[in-house]
């Protein structure tokens, strides 16, 4: 039972490290984005919030579809579903992370729009906004497959490591 508890604390010390790295990372990209499309670097502090609030509100709303739409409600026991309602499951989450890109493509450009503000103190403009957030989505997925890819790699190479040593 000890060793489940061990394994849950770091587990969650490895969540909060990856978060917090998320919002750093995604702070340095959204500061290069708003450089890139609108001529002006804003704040480190302004863009790590931008990415903090739009994180949040984009949980609650995957949160929220992903219970109107009723995934995983019989994801539970995988013997219980057929071939059919593993497809139609898997097909519903695809559609629901879809949706969700699609959220967080427009509430990270509201919260760009409300937040970060040219020189001049003027609001860049929702449109300016959302193509400040489909360069900052865009960049964001591409890191996140890299980052999966390696990790695989990673886990991979020591599963083949220990693999060798038992036997």
């Amino acid at each position: 039972m000890e060793q489940m508890a061990a394994l849950g604390g770091m587990i969650l010390v490895v969540f909060a490290v990856m978060m917090v790295l998320g919002l750093l990372v995604g702070g340095l990209i959204l500061k290069f984005s708003v450089r890139l499309l609108q001529g002006f670097s804003p704040g480190y502090g302004k863009s790590i919030l931008v990415v903090f609030l739009s994180g949040v509100v984009g949980f609650i709303i995957n949160i929220a579809l992903t219970m109107v739409m009723g995934v995983g409600a019989g994801m539970g026991d995988p013997s219980m579903m057929g071939g059919e309602a593993a497809m139609a499951g898997a097909m519903a989450s695809l559609g629901i992370m879809g949706v969700s890109l699609l959220a967080a493509l427009f509430i990270t450009a509201f919260f760009i729009n409300l937040l970060i503000k040219s020189p001049t103190g003027q609001a860049i403009g929702y449109g300016r906004s959302c193509l400040v957030s489909l360069l900052y989505l865009v960049a964001m997925v591409v890191l996140g497959i890299v980052a999966s890819i390696a990790i695989g790699v990673i886990v991979g190479v020591m599963g083949v490591g220990m693999a060798g040593m038992a036997g």
